[in-house]
This record gives structure tokens, C-alpha cells and sequence, in this order.
């Protein structure tokens, strides 16, 4: 029974990791689901009935942690490469362990570093903060998911983001968790609770309530000054299967739901979503009235500016040829008047890892395309019925979560409105959908522009510069969104100006912690034993 107690607890932590996470939203879990795990791999703790592991006892009791909370926040992942790759169920469901044991990896380090400073003296909250900032910044994530974007339900809290980004998140939830872990494991011995860092815990909890509070007020003053424009986003429910099987079909139903948009609202804008058009529109064409296939598929019809996902065949200068999928813009002519070429392509769906090299795996994943990544994340400019021109920042499907590269976009293009279209049918009636959304809220705070995402099953939304949702869909369902839009500029935030930079100071502190010689530690972090937990 002993011997099964701190897989027990390592079990209970990770289960209340991932549902504190946003997929399953329970957010004041974020708060202390990983307390159970520093009390099982404490080095400065005795308690429990077991020893604290060390070696590779350490490290396959931390892979195990990582492995179930991984499993638990992706495990919608292995239905998802079986429709997006076309191997088999047990194939997928080999890639998809190897991923959770993959990102399994980042806990591994996070409570290594954790327990290293623990055992040369510090303090669980700094050493905690530190290390697990650390780990965001260095580990490579295939989908970018900062711990603290737990906090999607609470924008009081959403709004510390402009900051730092979702790191700023991450490190409120792991200062708390810190203090708690430091204040529990003194008061269980009866000790004097430290004061100095659960006070900081909580000055920190009441400094991003009133930086919150701060922001949405003046967020909400900018939105009341800036030119409101009326946008449409289209949701056919149509999967990518249904429309390749129809493609015509697809086509058509945007066109219909943008004509009944145009006529209730007339909309300065209206939104289609990833692969809306799955067709690839020939090279040089200018307008898509002019498109041989527009008359019959009713494009000629459509009055009002739009953004479509469709496909194309860019030709190099040396006169390759390479398949991009692609944002077009248009404006109420027809007039193509900006192009986006998808930069972050996803693996397996839309190229193979490796494929150029070994092309027999295309055979094998029929599925899979072979798309070639755009490199220029230009702003496209529109005009809207007002006669202004403003300029739009389009990302195509996960794109919207990489937080490096909407930093990138944001600063070579200075839009007035981010825009994302997205196809999350592959993901089935699970929570990725939601989790996607929620992900994505977090780069309209980061740049105080509202998002629109387009989706072709849900979850379609309107997001103010807040990271509020104004409108929204459901999944599954076919359906219509209308909403009043601000083009925002200017209002550069410190995010924009620095990046993640709260990873690179933990880096440096947990380097500190861990790593510089005891000589240097001040005397109340040097290594003393149990009684080192009160400092």
C-alpha cells in the first residue's frame, strides 16, 4: 500500500492539472493541482511513509506524472491523427503516446529543477515560479499550451497577459501553488507559517485583480473611441471530407449565409473559414468574378468584402511549383487585394515530417498533403464602407495559438484586426474545439485587437481587445455571427515590445538556484535541512 501511495498522488496531481486546464476549465484548480507532485518529490521531506525517489526512480515517477496530465489535456489527439493521417488506430494510437510521453518530458524538467534548488535550501514558490517558467520558455511544445492559460474564464485575471504573455498566467498560478506548499508544509509540523512568501502569493493575486480592473476599464475606453465596424462570420458546418465530396456545394453555402448577412446587417466585412474554397484558384487571378468556376459556384454574386481559406500553386523564380494553403481577401468587386500563404504547417495533415526526404511515407498516408509554408506574415489592407482602409493580420488555423509568431505579425504589420480562420472538424465533438478558442483569447489581450475566428464547425467567436467573447457559436451546428468590431492601433503593450520575456529571468533564476556554487547562496538558501522550508 505504501509503495502505491505516491503513484496515487502523482495520479490525483495530474488529474487536477489537466482539469484546472482549459479544456476542462475548472481554473481555481490551476492554483494547487500540483502540490500533491512537489510533496512526493521533495528532497527536504520525510513524511508520507516512502522515500523520495532519486535517479531513475525520479525520473519514471515524473514521466508518469507527465504522461497522465499530458493524457489527460490531449486526449482527444489519437481520433484526430487517424482522420488527419489515415494510419491505422493503433498507429495513431503509438504516435499519439509518444507525444504525451513527449511533452511528458517538460514535468521532468520542471520538477528536477524544482527539486534541485529545494535541496540546496530555497524555497518551494521561487524555486517552483522559476522552474516552471524555465521549462515554458525552452521546451518546444507541437501545440503551444501556457499552464496559465487556465485563467481563459476569469478576464480580471486574462489582463496581466499584455505583459508578459500567458507566462505572466502561469506564474501567478505557480506563485500561489508555491505559497501553499510552503505555508502547508510548516503548519502540518506545527511550525510558524513563513510569512514572506504567501504574503507575496497574495500581493501578487491582488496586484493582477487591480492591473485587471486597470485594463478592461481603459481597454473598454479605447473600444468606445475607435471606429466601430459590423463584421459577419460564416459557419457551414461542413466538414473538409464533406466538401471535398461536394466541393461546389461548400462553396455555395458560403455564399448563401453571406447573402443573408449582407441583407440583415450589411457588414463591412464577412469571414470564411480555412478551406471554405477547396479548390486552387488559378495563378494571376486578379478577381474572383473573373474566376471560370464563378459563376456557377455564385462568388459573382457576393457584394461585400471578404476572407476566404482556399488553395494555391505558388510558382518560384526558378519555377517550381509548390501547393500553399491560403487566406485571400477580396473586396465588394471581387478585387483580390492581399494573399496569405499559411506559415506553421500541421504535421501529417498537411505535410509529413521528413516527407521530402522518404516520399514512400505519402504513400503510405494518402491523407496527408504536401503543402509548402508561406514565410511572410504581411498585413492585408481592406476598405470598409466608411472609405477607410484598415489593415488585417490573417492566421490560419493553429497559428492563432503560436504567441511568437502573432508577435511577429503584429509588429511587421500593425493591423487594426487580427483575424483567424480555422478548420477544427478533424477534432470531433471533443474539447480541442474549446480549447483552440481559448488558447487564441489570450493574443487579443497580448495585443489589445479584437480576433475574429472563422471555423467551418465551431467554435466560432468575435473576441474584443479583452479577450472577451462578444459572439459565439456552438459546434456542430450551422450558423450565423454578426458583431460590432473596434479598429484599434497604437497602445503598443509591453508583450509586444519584449516577448515572453518572464522565461528568460526565471531561466537565469532557477540557473542561480540550482547551479551557482554554495559559497555565493545567501546564508538563508543554503542547504540546512527540513527547518530551510520556513525561510
Amino acid at each position: 500500500m505504501i509503495r502505491a501511495r505516491p503513484w496515487a498522488l502523482l495520479v490525483i496531481s495530474a488529474v487536477l492539472m489537466f482539469l484546472g486546464f482549459a479544456g476542462f476549465g475548472i481554473w481555481p484548480l490551476a492554483f494547487f493541482g500540483i502540490i500533491p507532485a512537489l510533496f512526493v518529490f521533495d528532497p527536504l521531506e520525510t513524511r508520507g511513509g516512502f522515500e523520495r525517489p532519486q535517479g531513475k526512480w525520479f525520473f519514471w515517477r515524473a514521466l508518469f506524472f507527465g504522461y497522465v496530465a499530458e493524457l489527460g489535456g490531449f486526449y482527444w489527439l489519437t481520433n484526430t491523427l487517424v482522420d488527419f493521417s489515415g494510419f491505422p488506430v493503433v498507429v495513431c494510437l503509438l504516435f499519439a503516446s509518444i507525444f504525451y510521453l513527449f511533452q511528458g518530458l517538460q514535468f521532468v524538467a520542471i520538477l528536477a529543477l524544482w527539486a534541485r534548488a529545494r535541496a540546496r535550501g530555497f524555497s518551494a514558490t521561487p524555486a517552483l515560479v522559476a522552474a516552471y517558467l524555465a521549462t515554458e520558455a525552452l521546451f518546444p511544445m507541437l501545440f503551444e499550451h501556457y499552464y496559465g492559460s487556465a485563467f481563459h474564464p476569469v478576464p480580471l485575471l486574462m489582463q496581466i497577459a499584455d505583459l508578459g504573455g500567458p507566462m505572466m498566467c502561469t506564474a501567478l498560478a505557480m506563485v500561489v501553488a508555491g505559497a501553499l506548499y510552503d505555508a502547508g508544509s510548516t503548519w502540518t509540523r506545527e511550525r510558524r507559517i513563513p510569512k514572506l512568501w504567501p504574503g507575496i502569493a497574495l500581493a501578487s493575486v491582488l496586484f493582477a485583480c487591480g492591473y485587471g480592473a486597470y485594463r478592461l476599464h481603459e481597454t473598454d475606453a479605447r473600444i468606445a473611441a475607435a471606429p466601430q465596424l459590423t463584421v459577419g462570420v460564416v459557419q457551414t458546418n461542413m466538414g473538409l471530407f464533406e466538401k471535398w465530396q461536394n466541393p461546389a456545394m461548400g462553396v455555395r453555402r458560403h455564399v448563401e449565409q453571406t447573402a443573408e448577412i449582407a441583407a440583415e446587417h450589411d457588414p463591412d466585412l464577412v469571414v470564411w473559414p480555412e478551406s471554405a474554397v477547396t479548390y486552387f484558384l488559378p495563378n494571376g487571378l486578379t478577381n474572383v468574378r473573373d474566376w471560370r468556376w464563378a459563376r456557377r459556384l455564385g462568388l459573382d454574386q457576393v457584394r461585400v468584402p471578404i476572407v476566404f481559406g482556399a488553395l494555391r500553386q505558388h510558382v518560384t523564380a526558378e519555377g517550381a511549383e509548390q501547393d500553399r494553403n491560403t487566406a485571400f481577401v477580396t473586396d465588394a468587386s471581387g478585387e483580390i487585394v492581399g494573399v496569405y500563404d499559411k506559415t506553421y504547417l500541421l504535421a501529417f495533415g498537411e505535410y509529413i515530417p521528413f516527407g521530402d526526404w522518404f516520399p514512400i511515407v505519402y504513400e503510405i498516408s494518402p491523407m496527408s498533403g504536401r503543402f509548402t509554408p508561406g514565410d511572410d506574415p504581411a498585413a492585408v489592407p481592406f476598405t470598409a464602407r466608411d472609405g477607410n482602409t484598415y489593415r488585417l493580420s490573417v492566421l490560419i488555423c493553429y497559428e492563432d495559438i503560436v504567441s511568437a509568431f502573432v508577435r511577429r505579425a503584429e509588429a511587421q504589420g500593425d493591423p487594426h484586426l487580427l483575424v483567424n480562420i480555422t478548420n477544427d472538424s478533424w477534432f470531433g465533438d471533443t474539447q480541442e474545439p474549446w480549447v483552440h478558442l481559448h488558447l487564441a483569447r489570450f493574443r487579443a489581450v497580448e495585443h489589445r485587437r479584437y480576433l475574429i475566428r472563422a471555423t467551418n464547425s465551431g467554435v466560432s467567436a468575435i473576441i474584443d481587445a479583452a479577450g472577451r467573447i462578444t459572439e459565439q457559436s456552438g459546434t456542430f451546428v450551422r450558423a450565423n455571427l454578426v458583431g460590432s468590431v473596434a479598429m484599434l492601433e497604437g497602445g503598443t503593450t509591453l508583450y509586444e515590445l519584449l516577448g515572453a520575456w518572464p522565461g528568460w529571468v526565471a531561466l537565469l533564476a532557477i540557473a542561480l538556484m540550482g547551479f551557482l556554487p554554495a559559497r555565493y547562496l545567501p546564508k538563508r538558501a543554503r542547504p540546512s535541512g527540513l527547518d530551510s522550508t520556513s525561510t
